[in-house]
């Protein structure tokens, strides 16, 4: 469980911080045109387009890893979570299944009454 939260804790940053890259940079008026082309101002004129863009691939590539383990987390979490948690998130019982029930036996037909002659 601990793992699991310290991997969403990372997902989430890693999240935010593809969400920033993607709008900082400078295709159709981002984050970068809000900030007064701060980045032009640090990477020069073209440094920025380069480095934004090679940081959004590795930090997308990141993001899907990040989600495919944290999907493996859930799994596992799901398999060797304590009977009590269960039943208290899903309603479900800790026990096996209990058996069915036999359904009582059909009544039999009662034999025709034989007609007196």
């Amino acid at each position: 469980m601990v793992i699991y939260t310290v991997a969403l804790i990372i997902h989430v940053i890693i999240c935010v911080a593809l969400v920033l890259v993607i709008l900082s940079q400078t295709s159709k008026g981002g984050l970068d045109a809000n900030l007064g082309g701060a980045a032009m101002n640090v990477f020069g004129g073209s440094g920025a387009s380069k480095f934004l863009r090679k940081w959004t691939q590795i930090l997308g590539v990141v993001f899907v890893a990040s989600c495919i383990f944290l999907a493996f987390q859930v799994r596992a979490i799901g398999k060797s979570a304590p009977p009590k948690i269960l039943e208290e998130k899903f309603g479900e019982t800790a026990t096996a299944p209990a058996a069915k029930a036999k359904p009582a036996p059909a009544a039999t037909p009662k034999a025709p009454a034989e007609n007196p002659k």
